[in-house]
């Protein structure tokens, strides 16, 4: 892009403009909970647009409109939050978490896993039953 006889290429702008974004970002992220993301994205998109406006605007660059997808980087975090967002309690999602990476190991205890549920081998757990102060009959 020409600018007063300097040229500027995108990834230039990208390799500037990324703090800003992340700065922007961070404002709202680091204050919200990550179940409550959805519901702050449209201030994180205009926080955004304000920041990256400001910065493009020195470049004659104008901003009319920005998408934001907010993705946690961490491969783990994204299957959580994806069983949450399917209605599980946070203890349920990770339970069935834990299940599925279990079932890709091939563990026959991932079903009990999932239900919170102890695995036992064999038979069921017999009861223990008290039997009180029993002593043996004594012979006279």
């Amino acid at each position: 892009m020409p600018f007063a006889g300097i040229e500027i290429d995108t990834a230039e702008i990208a390799e500037y403009a990324g703090p800003a974004i992340e700065q922007a970002i961070n404002q709202i992220i680091q204050i919200t909970k990550m179940e409550n993301i959805n519901e702050r994205i449209s201030d994180v998109r205009e926080l955004v647009k304000q920041h990256l406006g400001d910065f493009l605007k020195v470049y004659g660059i104008m901003l009319n409109d920005l998408k934001v997808l907010i993705m946690p980087r961490d491969e783990r975090m994204r299957e959580l939050i994806s069983l949450q967002a399917i209605g599980l309690t946070p203890i349920e999602a990770v339970r069935y978490y834990l299940a599925l990476r279990m079932a890709d190991k091939g563990l026959i205890s991932a079903p009990n896993a999932a239900c919170g549920l102890p695995f036992n081998i064999g038979a069921a757990e017999t009861g223990v039953l008290p039997l009180g102060d029993v002593t043996a009959p004594t012979v006279t």
